[in-house]
C-alpha cells in the first residue's frame, strides 16, 4: 500500500470546495500567511520582552538566564514557523502534498514547544513577584488566543484517500 502523501492532493488540483464556497486552497494560501504573520508579531514581541528584561535583569534575580532563554525558545519556534509556513505556500502552489505535511505536524510540535517555554518563564517570573503579574496573564490569554485560532486553521486540511 502506497502512502497518501505521494498522490496528487485532490482539494488542490480539484476543484473541490471547502464549506460549500471556499476553495482549498485559498483556505490552504491564508492559513499560511496568516501563520506567518501572527509569528512575525510573536517574534517582535518577544524580542522587546527579552530587552526590556535586559535593562531589569536585578528585578528577575536567579531566574534572568530562564526567563531569557524561554523567550529565546520562543522566538525560535516562531521562525521555524515562518519558515515551515514558507514551505506550505511552495507545496500548495506545486500542489506537492509532500510539502503539506511538514507544516500541520510542526504547527502541533511548535505549538506546544511554545506553551511550555511560556508556562516556564511564567513560573519563573511567579517566583520572584510573588504572584502573577498583567504580564503573564495578557501573554497566557494571547496564547489560548492563537491556540484556538491555530486549531481551527489546522482543522481546515483535509486529506483524501485518491481514487484507485
Amino acid at each position: 500500500m502506497k502512502s497518501v502523501i505521494l498522490y496528487p492532493y485532490g482539494p488542490l488540483t480539484g476543484g473541490t470546495r471547502c464549506c460549500r464556497m471556499l476553495h482549498a486552497k485559498n483556505l490552504a494560501i491564508t492559513s499560511a500567511i496568516y501563520t506567518i504573520n501572527i509569528s512575525l508579531l510573536i517574534v517582535l514581541i518577544y524580542s522587546w520582552r527579552i530587552n526590556v528584561n535586559m535593562h531589569k535583569s536585578a528585578d528577575l534575580q536567579d531566574v534572568y538566564y530562564g526567563v531569557q532563554i524561554a523567550y529565546f525558545a520562543i522566538i525560535g519556534t516562531q521562525m521555524s514557523m515562518i519558515l515551515l509556513s514558507i514551505v506550505l505556500i511552495f507545496g500548495i502552489c506545486r500542489e506537492n502534498p509532500g510539502l503539506i505535511v511538514p507544516w500541520i505536524i510542526g504547527y502541533i510540535t511548535f505549538m506546544a514547544l511554545e506553551a511550555v517555554a511560556m508556562v516556564y518563564s511564567n513560573v519563573l517570573r511567579d517566583h520572584v513577584n510573588k504572584q502573577f503579574d498583567a504580564m503573564c496573564k495578557a501573554e497566557v490569554a494571547f496564547f489560548i488566543a492563537r491556540a484556538l485560532i491555530n486549531v481551527s486553521t489546522t482543522s481546515m486540511t483535509e486529506f483524501q484517500k485518491p481514487d484507485e
